[in-house]
């Protein structure tokens, strides 16, 4: 009888414990990763773009733009965009060339957070630029036995474009907005032969005779806090039942 009795009770827990929803809660383990974590989308500009023309022969200048995002960890993809514009006007010769150019790219982040605060990034980057520019010969001259001759060209439009190389850094001086310094190494792959007279300059590159150029940038940047990870994960709402009326 009491086998009977010991049976018919672990039958009825049996029971009893199947027909209950499993209510444990699934809690997510906490972060064990030190890596800087960036919310959004960072957008900035180039400032010395506009004032190359203190440092280097001619006059030049332009304009610079700049997004890169952290869609992995310590990856931050990166897209630039700018213009360009040279001009040099000499007793010898009156010339201008011009251009946009893009460039596409990653870096990848060195520095480790020590907490959810640390924003700031020491990178090393690779781009592939690559621009539509168009240069013209306005007025030379040469000085030659015979004596002077004087010429132009008209306009010719070119495509060229390079790889390059970065290092730099990205610091958060405010809430969202950075600065940061960056130095480019750029390796000219190929440029349209026009010839004469040959491109002497690329927007986004420089020289078009060199195979190898060094650049500096320095730009500031703000972040625009949207958090695309939250957005991607959550599922859309459920459209709101009108109750039924009774009859």
């Amino acid at each position: 009888m009491r086998i009977l009795s010991f049976t018919f009770v672990l039958c009825l827990l049996a029971i009893s414990s199947y027909g209950q929803p499993n209510q444990e809660k699934k809690i997510k383990p906490k972060r064990t990763d030190n890596y800087i974590r960036l919310k959004g989308i960072r957008l900035g500009m180039d400032v010395t773009r506009p004032f190359q023309d203190l440092w280097t022969k001619g006059n030049r200048y332009g304009s610079e733009f700049s997004a890169d995002m952290e869609l992995w960890p310590n990856l931050f993809p990166v897209f630039e965009s700018g213009y360009e514009v040279i001009k040099i006007n000499t007793r010898y010769i009156n010339y201008k060339s011009a251009g946009s150019y893009s460039r596409i790219g990653i870096d990848y982040n060195f520095l480790q957070a020590e907490n959810k605060n640390d924003k700031n990034i020491l990178f090393a980057g690779l781009r592939y630029g690559f621009v539509l520019a168009n240069q013209q010969v306005n007025n030379y001259l040469i000085d030659s036995y015979w004596g002077p001759t004087s010429n132009q060209f008209g306009k010719q439009d070119y495509f060229a474009h390079w790889g390059e190389f970065l290092l730099g850094i990205k610091g958060e001086i405010f809430h969202n907005f950075y600065m940061g310094w960056t130095i480019r190494g750029k390796v000219k792959f190929n440029n349209k032969e026009l010839g004469m007279p040959p491109a002497y300059f690329i927007p986004g590159y420089g020289k078009a005779e060199k195979g190898f150029t060094m650049d500096f940038t320095y730009s500031v940047y703000y972040n625009i806090p949207w958090d695309f990870r939250k957005t991607i994960g959550k599922k859309k709402p459920d459209m709101l039942k009108k109750p039924i009326p009774k009859k």
